[in-house]
């Protein structure tokens, strides 16, 4: 019997300790690497013809961007994540020139990380080698983190950001300190997962 409460005891510890690990990592990382870490550095290759354009929920500046770079002649489908989503539903993507028939749509992901797994199933199901993948400039590290460890070379993927309000140059905002912490917290998520892989 006792060693069972002592069982139980060390899996609580180690249970506080990963907890606190966590929160400290969360709240610890932004303030070494600060918010200019959170926007990767866009890879986009302008005379490069890709497969599909990926574009991720949560903004219209997502579509507004990736309808330019279909409309430039970058590529001639589009995998719209999340597509139930106002910010990328087709008709939004039709409304900006694009043809229904290019539209692929992904209508259940939740997460950046659903997104990447989601998309990849299309993306292998429709033969695709090459994709641009949309999403906006404060999410733009945690999107590459997670689809490069997703797709893991298999099929080539570049990264184009939209920009919006978010710039911590001259700066920070109250939404724009909340956006930080949220991105290094869901960061920190995905690191941890990774350990228990």
């Amino acid at each position: 019997m006792a060693s069972h409460i002592t069982k139980a005891k060390k899996i609580m510890l180690l249970s506080f300790l990963v907890f606190i690990l966590f929160l400290s990592a969360a709240v610890i990382t932004p303030l070494l690497l600060g918010p200019e870490f959170l926007m990767a550095e866009d890879s986009l290759e302008p005379s490069k013809k890709y497969d599909a354009i990926i574009v991720l929920s949560g903004g219209e500046e997502r579509l507004d961007h990736a309808a330019e770079l279909y409309n430039e002649g970058l590529t001639s489908h589009m995998i719209l994540t999340n597509s139930t989503e106002d910010s990328t539903t087709p008709e939004k993507a039709m409304e900006r020139g694009i043809p229904q028939s290019a539209i692929y749509e992904e209508p259940s992901a939740t997460s950046t990380y659903e997104n990447a797994t989601r998309s990849k199933e299309i993306m292998e199901e429709e033969g695709f080698e090459s994709a641009l993948v949309v999403t906006s400039d404060f999410h733009s590290r945690r999107t590459k983190m997670t689809f490069d460890d997703i797709y893991n070379s298999q099929i080539k993927l570049d990264y184009s950001f939209a920009s919006n309000f978010f710039d911590p140059s001259d700066g920070m905002t109250e939404n724009e300190k909340r956006i930080t912490f949220g991105e290094y917290v869901k960061m920190s998520v995905y690191w941890f997962r990774l350990l228990f892989e």
